[in-house]
Parts: C-alpha cells; structure tokens; sequence
C-alpha cells in the first residue's frame, strides 16, 4: 500500500493553484515521520517541535519571527533534504506529486476539481507503471490536509475510481485508490506538513518564479525514460512554456 499525502497553495485571488504531495510505501511511513519529527525537535527552542509551515517559516510568520532569515533558510533546506533522502530504516525515498494549474488558462472542468483529478491520477499513473513494467503491485490511500472542499473531492474520487473522469479531460478511471481520500489536521501529521512544504514551492515556483527549492526538488518528481510524470502544467499553449514539466514532455528530435 501506497500514502499519497496532499496540500494545495494558491487563494483564489493568485493565478496558480496547485496541489503538491508525496507517495511513500506504508512501510515508509513511520521512518520518514520519525525522520521529520527528529529534525523539528532539533531547531532552535522557539520553534523546536512545532508545526513546519512551509510559508511561515519562509516568511518569518508567527513562531517563526525571531528566527534569523539565515535560520529559516536552513530549515528550508533541511526539509528538503528529508523529501531526497531515504529515511533510517526506510525502503525508499519519498515519490513526489503536483499540479499547478494556470486559473487564467483554458481548461476543461472548475478548477478545484480539475487540479484534484490530475493530481491523484498522477499517483495512479505510477502504480500502474510499476504494476506492469515492473510487476509490482500496490494500491494506494489519500491523506490530505483538512478542506472545505472536502466532501466535494470525496464524492469526485467515488466517481474518478469506478468511472474515470468527470471533468472532461481524458483521465480515466483511478483503479488504484482503495478508498476516497482521508482529510486530517496538518498540525497531527508530519507527512501532510511534508505536502504542504512541496505545495508551496511548486506555487512559489510558478506563480513568481521563485525556482530555487522546486530545482532541487525535481530529482524526487516520478518520472519515467526523461518525462517528469509527477509534475504537471495545466497551462495554454503548453508545448511553447519552458517549464521543467512541459519541457519533459516535448517529443526529442
């Protein structure tokens, strides 16, 4: 069994929303929670164990005010090393997901639902992949920070399970899912705290070209002979943006 942990940045007065998360093997879990547990205890004592917010700790919000901006930075690093690295007595390393969808583009389907659908078919997509090239079989769970939206995403995954698609776009049916997804409270779980920290530098990264953390990121987007599957652009005139995702999937001369 597969976790897929999921977060979305992106109000709805900025022009990117994005849903970002990793899949870890259930087996990781724990590991990769312990890793990120043993890493907030050893900050400094004004924010040692407390939640990592992705957006305050890199604006200095809250807590996290008295913390120098050298600090903040390091801790930001830190997390990121945690999401490339195999945790202590972990199998492997953490498979990264999202979707950054372009609220000015022509898309098929609202919003909301359109950047869920890709997101989970994304985690879909790899265990379909592993399933039949490399025959191993899993299936997987949602865990997502708690929404507003969701009841709407819970009865959409009921559908995209058995049904395929009901925004228009050619997804098809997510047979891996065993159940619709969970909705939990960040504060409760160090591995949506994780989704929420590669949410917000996919957001960062496309809404104001802030690429330093998504850069180094990448490595751990699933991918497959050179096309970054993890990551996706709902944009127009996807084949002329130079974006690592749409550049991935250009035909190589």
């Amino acid at each position: 069994m597969f976790l897929l942990y999921g977060d979305d940045a992106g109000s709805a007065n900025k022009r990117y929303l994005v849903i970002g998360g990793l899949a870890v093997h259930e087996q990781d879990a724990r590991p990769l929670a312990r890793a990120v547990e043993e890493f907030s205890q050893g900050l400094d004592d004004r924010v040692a164990g407390r939640e990592l917010h992705a957006q305050h700790i890199r604006t200095g919000k809250g807590a996290w005010r008295r913390i120098t901006p050298a600090a903040r930075s390091a801790v930001t690093e830190g997390i990121a090393s945690l999401l490339l690295s195999i945790p202590e007595g972990g199998r492997e390393a953490p498979i990264l997901f999202a979707t950054a969808l372009d609220r000015r583009s022509r898309h098929r389907g609202e919003p909301l639902e359109r950047v869920h659908e890709e997101f989970f078919k994304r985690c879909d997509g790899m265990l379909g992949r592993r399933a039949n090239l490399d025959h191993d079989y899993h299936r997987c769970i949602g865990i997502v920070d708690k929404s507003r939206s969701e009841r709407q995403i819970q009865s959409l995954m009921d559908i995209w399970r058995t049904s395929g698609s009901t925004s228009g776009a050619r997804i098809g049916q997510m047979a891996s899912y065993a159940e619709v997804p969970l909705y939990v409270d960040s504060e409760a779980s160090r591995l949506v705290q994780l989704a929420d920290f590669v949410a917000h530098w996919v957001f960062r990264a496309y809404e104001f070209g802030d690429q330093r953390i998504l850069d180094r990121l990448l490595p751990a987007f699933d991918r497959r002979d050179g096309v970054i599957h993890g990551l996706v652009h709902l944009v127009d005139r996807h084949w002329t943006c130079d974006c690592h995702a749409c550049r991935s999937r250009r035909p190589r001369r």
